[in-house]
C-alpha cells in the first residue's frame, strides 16, 4: 500500500508542476510589450499646415526701374533741351522736360514724324502700364511702344492717347517683357499758360513704367 500511495503523490506533484509552468508561460506571453521595437510603426497626427519649402511662393518680380531717357531724330532745336530729359524720371513732379513752345501742334513743322523718347530700363522687365505726367496742357497725340532695343523698328505698339488731365495712364492689354519703352509724341498738347506767343508744347514732368 505504501508504494501505491507514494506513486499517487508523485503523479499529483508532477501534474501540479506542469500546470504551474504552463500558466506562468501564458502570463508572460499575454501581457503587452513593455518596450516596442524601434521598427514599430508610429501613427502621426494630421499635418499642422506648416508650409514646406515647396509650398512657399516665389518672391514677386521687381518693378521696372528707369536707367535713362534719350531722344532720337534729326531735330537740332530740341537738342538744346536734351539735358533736361533726366527731369522726366527724377521723382520731382515740379521739374520737367522741356520749355520748348511752337506755333503749331506738329512741332512747328520741325519734326514731321514727331519726337520719340527712348526710356531704357535697367534690365528687361515686365511692363503692364505707362503713366505720363505733364503740367498745364491738354490734347496732343502720344503713342507708346515697347522693344528690346532702342529702335522703332520691330517695336510693338501698346497704346495711343491724348492728355485730358495731368496724368495719362495707358495700361497694356497684356503685360510685355521689354527693356525699352518708347514714348512717341506725334503732336503737342495745347499749353494753358505758354511762356511765349506760341501755344503748343509739353511740360513732361514724370514717366512711370509699371
Amino acid at each position: 500500500m505504501r508504494w501505491l500511495v507514494g506513486g499517487l503523490l508523485a503523479v499529483v506533484l508532477i501534474a501540479g508542476l506542469v500546470f504551474a509552468v504552463t500558466n506562468l508561460g501564458s502570463l508572460f506571453k499575454s501581457g503587452p510589450e513593455a518596450n516596442p521595437s524601434p521598427n514599430s510603426a508610429v501613427t502621426t497626427g494630421p499635418n499642422t499646415g506648416t508650409p514646406t519649402q515647396n509650398q512657399s511662393s516665389a518672391p514677386p518680380a521687381a518693378p521696372p526701374v528707369i536707367e535713362n531717357i534719350t531722344r532720337q531724330g534729326d531735330f537740332d532745336f530740341a537738342a538744346t533741351y536734351d539735358v533736361d530729359l533726366v527731369k522726366a524720371f527724377d521723382g520731382n513732379a515740379a521739374s520737367y522736360w522741356s520749355d520748348m513752345e511752337f506755333a503749331t501742334e506738329g512741332w512747328g513743322g520741325l519734326a514731321k514724324d514727331g519726337v520719340p523718347l527712348f526710356v531704357k530700363l535697367k534690365s528687361p522687365s515686365t511692363v503692364s502700364s505707362i503713366t505720363l505726367t505733364q503740367l498745364g496742357a491738354s490734347g496732343g497725340n502720344i503713342s507708346v511702344f515697347t522693344n528690346d532695343r532702342p529702335s522703332l523698328d520691330g517695336a510693338k505698339l501698346v497704346g495711343t492717347n491724348s492728355f485730358t488731365s495731368t496724368d495719362l495712364t495707358m495700361p497694356l492689354a497684356e503685360p510685355v517683357q521689354a527693356q525699352y519703352v518708347i514714348v512717341s509724341i506725334k503732336t503737342l498738347p495745347k499749353l494753358a499758360a505758354p511762356k511765349t506767343r506760341y501755344g503748343y508744347g509739353i511740360r513732361l514732368a514724370e514717366i512711370k513704367v509699371q
